[in-house]
């Protein structure tokens, strides 16, 4: 009978210590990682690209020096388009009040017009505090995309940069998980920052 006492004191006992000493002297940290910390390299293979072996900065007029930034670039309308659209308006419901958070949509203005977007409106709200949506020159376009983002031309990912214009992240909105990702990396950032 006392060896059965011990083993259920241990059993109940032992979890709730292990609980309250983590809760006490744990540290729970999450570290979003910094994309291209040594330089871009020969990793991509656009020739455009920085390759000087220092920490890459997003350095372009069209990415604000401010906040937090979430960039998406979109080529084509379409089924797919319907899809990010309304991944990165949970984005949008989530940050719409936080003033060092935003969201820029660069459209292929060769392939796809701001005005062809509109009819998105009837089912996804695009607040203009938050959400910018900007046509760009193909050239244009491409550069910042493969030049300043780092990204390829089948990239389709949206890009996460902290308030020192680094790549935090690149995302597959497409993915619910991947845009849950991007949702907790910018919370992750805002306490950081």
């Amino acid at each position: 009978m006392n060896k059965k006492v011990v083993f259920l004191f241990l059993l109940i006992a032992l979890p709730v210590i292990i609980f309250l000493f983590l809760k006490t002297f744990g540290k729970n940290e999450f570290v979003i990682p910094v994309y291209y910390e040594q330089g871009l390299g020969d990793s991509l293979s656009t020739p455009c690209l920085n390759k000087a072996k220092e920490q890459y900065v997003v350095n372009t007029k069209e990415v604000s020096d401010k906040g937090i930034k979430v960039v998406h670039f979109e080529r084509l309308d379409g089924p797919v388009l319907k899809t990010r659209l309304e991944a990165l308006e949970r984005v949008q419901d989530v940050f719409y009040e936080f003033d060092n958070v935003s969201l820029t949509t660069y459209l292929n203005g060769e392939t796809i017009k701001a005005k062809d977007i509109t009819d998105y409106n009837k089912r996804i709200q695009f607040l203009d505090q938050f959400w910018k949506v900007r046509e760009l020159a193909s050239e244009e376009w491409k550069k910042l995309k493969l030049c300043n983002m780092a990204m390829t031309n089948l990239d389709n990912r949206v890009v996460l940069i902290d308030t020192k214009n680094r790549i935090r992240g690149y995302y597959n909105i497409l993915e619910r998980d991947e845009t849950d990702r991007l949702i907790l990396e910018i919370k992750i950032l805002n306490t950081e920052e």
